[in-house]
C-alpha cells in the first residue's frame, strides 16, 4: 500500500485581497509523492478552490506553479531545485488569487529536509557585506553589530599557497569579491557557530546561490571539512571533484593531484566506540570478516580518511590504517569513498 507523507501546516493566512470567496476551513499541506519523489503543496478542505496556477515567493524571488492534479484538493508539484530554494530561504509565501499564506521554515524543514540535512531548520542570519577579507572570509554588517564571517567547509587559495606578486588561476579573493561585494547575504549556521577565534561560521548565500559551493565549483577554493559542521560536505566534495576533472582554477596545473581533498580529520572516537579493527601488523592485509580498507591521506596536509572496497582499482596498492566490515562502519568512522 502506498502512503503519501503529509504534514498540515495549520497556517493562518494573511488576507492580501480581502476574504471574499475564500473558505476559512481550507488548509495548505505539504507532502512527498512516494512514486515520483516529488514534493508538493496541496490546497485542501471543505469546498477548497482549484486554481490553474499559484505563485510562490522566497526571499523576494517569485515564480509560478501549475496545477498537477485536482483529486483530494488542488496539488501543485515542485522541482527539486525549487524545494532546495525554499529550504534555503529566510521566508516563503504562497500567493493565491484571494489570499496570501506564509510558509514557515520550520514546517518546510520538518517535512521536506533530507536525512543529510536533518529535520530541524538551521538558524539563518541576514546582513550586508561591507568588506571581503580573503577568499573565505567577509565582514558583514548585521545592524546592531558587525561580524567577521568565515565560510564553512572550504579553504581559500590564500591559506593554501605561499603569497606571490601575481594572481594564480582560481584566485579566490577576486572570485569571492565578485560574488559577495556589497551584497545582502544570508548566513546559514551549522552545529558549531564560531571558530576558536570567535569568527562566525556560515554557509553564505546570495539570492539562491551558496557562495561556499560556487567557489569550490569554480576551482577557487578547496574543500576542508571540520567536524561537526558537515551539512553540505557531500555537495562540496562532488563539486571539487568536478573542478579537478575539468582542471578549473586551482586545478589548472597538471601537476596537481586529482584525488580530493584537503579535509581536516574528524576527532577519532575513543577506542571502545570506534568502528572497525586495526589491520595486520604490516598494514597491507585486513581480516576476511572486515575487508574494507580505510586509509588516512596526508599529502595535502589535511589528513582525510578514504575507504577502499576489495574490488576497487587501488585496493591491493593501499596500505590500511583501519579495517571495516561494512561501508556504513567506514562512514561512521569518518571515511568517505575512494574515487578509484
Amino acid at each position: 500500500m502506498l502512503v503519501i507523507t503529509r504534514a498540515i501546516l495549520c497556517l493562518t493566512p494573511a488576507w492580501a485581497y480581502g476574504p471574499a470567496g475564500a473558505d476559512p476551513a481550507s488548509r495548505v499541506s505539504l507532502g512527498t509523492d512516494p512514486r515520483s519523489g516529488l514534493r508538493y503543496i496541496r490546497i485542501a478542505g471543505r469546498e477548497a478552490p482549484v486554481y490553474p496556477t499559484v505563485d510562490l515567493s522566497c526571499d523576494g524571488q517569485r515564480w509560478t506553479l501549475t496545477l498537477a492534479r485536482s483529486e483530494d484538493g488542488a496539488v501543485y508539484e515542485l522541482s527539486h531545485a525549487n524545494v532546495e530554494r525554499m529550504l534555503n530561504a529566510s521566508e516563503c509565501r504562497l500567493f493565491l488569487p484571494d489570499q496570501e499564506v506564509t510558509l514557515a521554515r520550520e514546517q518546510l524543514w520538518g517535512v521536506w529536509a533530507g536525512p543529510t540535512q536533518g529535520p530541524g531548520a538551521p538558524t539563518v542570519l541576514v546582513g550586508q557585506v561591507v568588506d571581503v577579507i580573503d577568499g573565505n572570509t567577509i565582514l558583514v554588517n548585521m545592524g546592531e553589530r558587525a561580524e567577521t564571517v568565515r565560510y564553512i567547509g572550504i579553504i581559500s587559495q590564500e591559506n593554501r599557497r605561499p603569497p606571490g606578486p601575481e594572481a594564480v588561476p582560481g584566485d579566490s579573493g577576486q572570485a569571492n569579491r565578485q560574488l559577495v561585494a556589497r551584497q545582502q547575504v544570508r548566513m546559514e549556521l551549522d552545529t558549531m557557530e564560531r571558530d576558536r577565534d570567535g569568527h562566525l561560521l556560515a554557509y553564505v548565500w546570495v539570492a539562491d546561490k551558496m557562495v561556499n559551493a560556487e567557489l569550490v565549483r569554480r576551482g577557487s577554493a578547496e574543500v576542508m571539512t571540520v567536524q561537526p559542521n558537515v551539512r553540505h560536505r557531500d555537495l562540496f566534495v562532488t563539486l571539487e571533484q568536478e573542478a579537478r576533472d575539468n582542471r578549473r582554477g586551482l586545478w589548472a596545473d597538471a601537476a596537481e593531484p586529482t584525488t580530493p581533498t584537503n579535509v581536516e580529520p574528524a576527532p577519532r572516537p575513543v577506542a571502545e566506540a570506534r568502528r572497525g579493527v586495526s589491520p595486520a601488523e604490516n598494514g597491507w592485509t585486513c581480516p576476511t570478516s572486515q575487508p574494507i580498507k580505510g586509509q588516512y591521506l596526508t599529502y595535502t596536509g589535511g589528513g582525510r580518511c578514504v575507504y577502499h572496497l576489495p574490488d576497487g582499482d587501488r585496493y591491493s596498492a593501499t596500505k590500511a590504517d583501519r579495517c571495516y566490515a561494512t561501508v556504513e562502519d567506514a562512514r561512521q568512522d569518518g571515511c568517505v569513498a575512494s574515487r578509484r
